[in-house]
């Protein structure tokens, strides 16, 4: 009784200290597990920083060691990755009231925040943000073993005021056993139909790509386990912009595009559309898509634009953000919105070409 005390009274002084290293500042979210807070890093200069507070939610010691070792799978995870578009990893200390995991602070706001100011983004906003993802994408599935994120949504993505789109939260993420033990997480609307059996694999985040841009570019949340047609909402959504996300919403993974460096490839070509004098960067990848992806994309483009003249209803969201920073005017800067970001857009597409 008397080592517990003393234990117990180790750790708390060893809380108290490591709390001490920070200024906290204030709340910036809450969920069932715990808080996120908005701090300052007193050893780093007071550096701003985002600190997720996990509080114990179990009082059985087995239950709290599972989110213990949850907990430090993300740090441990977060700590190997060096990309800027993922949140990088500070610190993170354990206690007997609950965990804590510290890491960069991303100005801006996530890209539910941005559709909630500003309704549904435009083609061409959401194929850079679609570029951008694909480019982490591929970051993650290429590491040894691959890592599937397994969560990608609106709310995990910060858009910097810059135009560069990070992701947040890696605490499902997992790397990548073709023959490992089942888990089962999910995300109604954007999970694939493998991630509900508690088999995901890389393709299973292509999905969860396509279902997030339908999502911004409908401003609807996708229907669970089923293949997603944004034209059908918003006929300002160009069709093969359309096509393409009906194949990456494909039931059956096999019928998904290869890689998210192949998606990447063809949301270049799509972006070539919109501006003919873009030159697509040489991703080596021209092989991968086979002949037979080419011939079903000429199938589901042809389908796409017999729907979007079928089917003319969806208002464009030009015209509708036009009208509604008319009653009311959005800082943009300000508020992580989408009107005269990707400034520097070009110096994006540069770096990546830079590193094949």
């Amino acid at each position: 009784m008397v080592a517990d005390a003393a234990y117990l009274l180790v750790q708390s002084m060893s809380e108290s200290s490591w709390l001490d290293n920070y200024n906290w500042l204030q709340p910036i979210g809450e969920g069932g597990m715990g808080s996120v807070y908005l701090a300052e890093d007193k050893r780093n200069g007071n550096a701003p920083c985002v600190i997720k507070q996990i509080k114990y939610e179990y009082k059985d010691l087995a239950s709290q060691a599972e989110m213990i070792k949850v907990c430090q799978r993300e740090a441990d995870l977060l700590r190997k990755l060096n990309h800027r578009g993922i949140v990088k990893f500070l610190d993170d200390h354990y206690s007997v009231e609950g965990l804590y995991v510290v890491m960069e602070y991303i100005p801006g706001s996530n890209l539910e925040g941005v559709m909630n100011k500003e309704g549904p983004l435009d083609s061409e906003t959401v194929v850079r943000i679609g570029l951008q993802c694909c480019d982490v994408l591929e970051y993650l599935h290429s590491a040894e073993p691959p890592i599937i994120y397994r969560d990608l949504k609106p709310s995990n993505l910060m858009l910097r005021p810059d135009g560069l789109v990070v992701f947040i939260d890696f605490g499902i993420a997992r790397d990548f056993e073709p023959k490992g033990p089942a888990t089962r997480v999910v995300t109604s609307g954007y999970s694939p139909p493998e991630q509900y059996f508690g088999k995901p694999e890389p393709r299973g985040d292509l999905y969860s790509l396509g279902a997030t841009m339908h999502h911004l570019l409908t401003g609807v949340r996708p229907k669970p386990l089923t293949p997603c047609r944004p034209a059908s909402l918003n006929s300002g959504v160009m069709p093969q912009l359309d096509a393409l996300i009906f194949q990456l919403t494909a039931h059956d993974k096999d019928e998904r595009p290869p890689s998210a460096r192949a998606v990447q490839y063809e949301l270049f070509q799509i972006y070539q559309i919109m501006h003919p004098d873009f030159e697509i960067p040489d991703l080596g990848i021209e092989d991968e898509i086979e002949e037979v992806t080419r011939e079903r994309r000429e199938d589901l483009l042809a389908e796409a634009r017999l729907r979007t003249m079928r089917n003319p209803r969806g208002s464009s969201n030009r015209e509708k953000r036009r009208t509604d920073r008319e009653d009311d005017e959005i800082d943009d800067t300000e508020s992580g919105g989408v009107a005269g970001l990707f400034a520097r857009f070009k110096e994006w597409v540069d770096n990546i070409t830079g590193r094949r």
